[in-house]
């Protein structure tokens, strides 16, 4: 018997088409909940989508008795051309399929980047020049988060002046230890997918229970410094150390620079957004490590955009700009674009500078534990200049 497959995928800004295996029988074709096809073609063009948006297709082979004989899902969006993005990631469709015995991860390719770093659940798994992904290797009774990461040079940046940005890391990485002369200049890119149980995506889905239609979402984004006690970069400052936070990675610690937190409930015609900011206390000490003064930053570069309302989602824009309030120095600055859908999914991106820690959380109403969506590690405090490379993140769920 042919396996059923997707064979061909295609995207704009507003329609999706794809193939599948010409297997002869009738097959059935579900976007989300909704059924938009059934014979016996092996193609579909669907139009009138909303840009930039995910989709989820089921593909069902049914047997001479109308039963399903076979599952395909399919996760995939349209692309948004008339967006300008800061994050080059947002502008990328991911596209997640799979069957019984495996899953297939493809996403648009990133102009500067010659190979992506493949890791599944945290463990490496190879090295490849290609966009694309496929794991034999799976359980179907859990679940499965894929992380994709890539390097790229400063001249290949959509930000604005990078060659000037390059010139100026290239300089700074020279004259600093750690890691790598070249680092500084190598913008850092971070695409993580969570695939939900095969088991569960491809039940049957006439048995499966419901989904709700409404979701309350909480967010929670902590930048924090590892170390108890900091060297200032700048050798000239009569504030020769901070104090740190003296932790790892935790989303209940209340040791923090910025601590920033929202809930997001979808309702049926609107999305109710709650938030609230805290700044943690700057410390600083003379060379002798002596205690010299101590204040708290201001949170008022920290901004809330409205939420933008679709059909099918609502979007969350959040930036963050928060200094030291006891000597000069840059601000800790990233920015945030967090869509949630209606019927459970997510698709959050963000970028930031490569100083400090920062730590980045989701759970929903129903949920006690948040999972992490993003932690990276500090690199110095001066890798929070201006002229150095920041880091790209995204996550979605195929759940």
């Amino acid at each position: 018997m042919t396996l059923l497959d997707i064979n061909l995928l295609k995207q704009d800004d507003t329609s999706i088409s794809f193939t599948w295996t010409e297997t002869g029988d009738t097959c059935r074709v579900i976007r989300d909940e909704d059924e938009i096809y059934k014979g016996t073609d092996s193609f579909l063009i669907d139009k009138d989508l909303a840009r930039g948006e995910y989709y989820t297709y089921t593909i069902e082979r049914l047997d001479s008795e109308g039963a399903i004989a076979e599952t395909v899902k399919m996760h995939t969006g349209t692309e948004n051309e008339e967006k300008s993005f800061l994050n080059a990631l947002e502008s990328i469709t991911l596209t997640t399929i799979i069957s019984e015995s495996r899953i297939s991860i493809a996403w648009g390719k990133i102009q500067g980047i010659e190979e992506y770093h493949i890791y599944r659940d945290g463990k490496f798994l190879e090295l490849s020049a290609k966009n694309q992904y496929t794991d034999r290797d799976i359980k179907g009774d859990r679940e499965h988060t894929y992380w994709i990461r890539g390097k790229r040079p400063l001249p290949e940046s959509e930000e604005s002046f990078s060659e000037g940005k390059f010139v100026l890391a290239r300089i700074f990485g020279l004259f600093n230890r750690r890691p790598s002369s070249k680092e500084p200049a190598m913008e850092d890119f971070w695409l993580t997918k969570k695939v939900g149980k095969l088991d569960h995506l491809l039940a049957d889905r006439n048995l499966a229970e419901p989904k709700p239609r409404y979701f309350k979402w909480h967010f929670r984004y902590n930048t924090f410094l590892p170390d108890a006690v900091i060297e200032n970069p700048n050798l000239l400052s009569p504030h020769r150390y901070f104090s740190g936070d003296g932790r790892g990675f935790d989303p209940e610690s209340n040791q923090y620079r910025t601590k920033v937190e929202f809930a997001v409930e979808l309702q049926d015609n609107k999305a109710i957004l709650e938030y609230e900011t805290d700044v943690g206390t700057t410390i600083s000490y003379n060379w002798r490590k002596k205690f010299k003064k101590a204040d708290v930053a201001s949170a008022d570069g920290i901004e809330f955009e409205e939420v933008d309302e679709g059909e099918r989602t609502a979007t969350v824009y959040l930036k963050h700009a928060v200094g030291n309030p006891i000597t000069t120095a840059p601000d800790i600055n990233y920015e945030v674009a967090a869509v949630f859908y209606h019927f459970g999914g997510y698709d959050i991106s963000g970028i930031h500078d490569q100083s400090p820690n920062h730590e980045v959380y989701l759970k929903d109403n129903a949920s006690e534990e948040w999972v992490s969506l993003h932690q990276t590690q500090t690199k110095g405090l001066a890798w929070m200049a201006g002229p150095i490379a920041r880091q790209y993140w995204r996550m979605s769920n195929f759940e």
